[in-house]
């Protein structure tokens, strides 16, 4: 008798995780704290990292995972800004909690990160060029060689911003995150 009430007893505690785990309603905030540095450049789609709960999961008023249990982030895409113009994206979900003990899979939407966009400095580094271009045009070749001369740098400007990636994105650890369950 008393092997089957252990058996009952683990059979319920394990019931118990699956529950929990099912049970986290759409539309439930999970707020991660993060654990290990996020950087665009490295990442790629797949790719997992380490965080922890901010604020303990409930669901009417019990508590279905503790503060500080572990989480994993997923990398659910990666775009990179254009050539000339656009930002650096990344998209994270949470796969993972830890409750009582066991890693159980969660499904939430995605948080979009972006870098700063890529437009705004290719708009300086062509300026920046057309002017330098001009300045040099002019001392070689009077008013017509300022405007060949501005054209010019421009082109180069635009080129040099063509030849480097968008800002990269960081997510450094301790960076708190909100997600929302499907």
């Amino acid at each position: 008798m008393s092997r089957s009430l252990l058996f009952s007893a683990l059979l319920t505690c394990l019931s118990f995780t699956v529950l929990h785990a099912q049970s986290i309603p759409a539309a439930t905030k999970i707020t991660v704290r993060t654990i290990d540095a996020i950087e665009s450049k490295s990442a790629d789609a797949g790719q997992s990292y380490r965080a922890s709960l901010d604020d303990a999961i409930s669901v009417n008023g019990n508590k279905v995972a503790e503060k500080g249990a572990d989480c994993i982030l997923r990398i659910l895409e990666v775009k990179e800004a254009g050539k000339v113009s656009g930002k650096n994206e990344l998209k994270l979900v949470v796969s993972q909690i830890r409750i009582n003990g066991t890693l159980v899979n969660v499904d939430t939407d995605p948080v979009a990160l972006e870098g700063k966009s890529k437009t705004k400095s290719t708009g300086i580094r062509a300026g920046i060029g057309a002017g330098v271009g001009a300045g040099i045009g002019a001392a070689v070749g009077g008013g017509q060689g300022a405007a060949i001369g501005a054209g010019v740098g421009a082109g180069a400007g635009v080129a040099s911003s063509a030849m480097t990636s968008g800002p990269e994105i960081k997510v450094k650890p301790e960076t708190v995150l909100s997600f929302q369950v499907k």
